[in-house]
């Protein structure tokens, strides 16, 4: 299944739109159906309204109907080899509420050697709406 979601998130790279990072980001999110689905890096003039990978691609499939139980695992990928697709902290915080603490994240670069970490070793001390 790996090499599925490479090939999504190496093919969705090719869509980023980062005309000032030049920083290509993908991620691909499989689902218990088997299917895939992905989201790119999205930037902007104004810095604060880019989207990153994660959250586009979670947020596709939250707005295609999907919930936290129907997302298995996530692949990050970066297209460059001299650094990882490490996610920000507010694509964390956002993985907590709709990925999953215990659920597993890839992380990828152009020389492919993944790293895979639980949600929880990206976050730990999350917070969540039980602290609400």
């Amino acid at each position: 299944m790996y090499e599925r979601m490479l090939e999504a998130a190496k093919k969705a790279s090719e869509l980023s739109y980062s005309p000032y990072s030049s920083y290509k980001v993908s991620c691909a999110i499989l689902l218990k159906s088997g299917n895939i689905i992905t989201g790119i890096n999205i930037e902007n003039a104004a810095y604060s309204l880019t989207i990153c990978a994660e959250r586009c691609a979670l947020f596709r499939c939250y707005a295609s109907g999907y919930k936290k139980d129907d997302l298995v695992s996530m692949l990050i990928y970066t297209n460059r080899s001299d650094s990882m697709p490490y996610p920000c902290g507010s694509c964390r915080q956002v993985m907590v509420e709709l990925f999953g603490l215990d659920k597993d994240v890839t992380i990828v670069n152009d020389k492919e050697r993944p790293e895979t970490y639980k949600v929880k070793d990206l976050i730990p001390m999350s917070f969540t709406k039980e602290h609400l």
